[in-house]
């Protein structure tokens, strides 16, 4: 497939079809690789989750509730004791 360099500001970029760009999961952020045979381009892929854990510990040191304890207050106990039928 070939395609033009395009000038972008003081730079140049290529406009790749929404094809390729589906096919090899390419959305946002993008890794550039240099090789012998030209540029790789890779999606960046980064874990799920990353540093939440240490995120919760620090909530829990700094006097934040556990998610449990986050949900009270939210029932509508008059909707359950007035609309709802079994």
């Amino acid at each position: 497939m070939n395609t033009r360099l395009i000038r972008v500001g003081n730079s140049q970029g290529i406009v790749l079809p929404k094809k390729l760009l589906q096919q090899y999961q390419l959305t946002g952020e993008v890794d550039l690789q240099p090789t012998p045979e030209g540029l790789l381009i890779r999606p960046v892929v980064k874990p799920r989750r990353q540093g939440w854990d240490e995120q919760f510990q620090q909530a829990i040191a700094q006097g934040q509730a556990p998610e449990g304890a986050l949900m009270e207050g939210f029932s509508d106990e008059s909707f359950e004791e007035t609309e709802w039928q079994w």
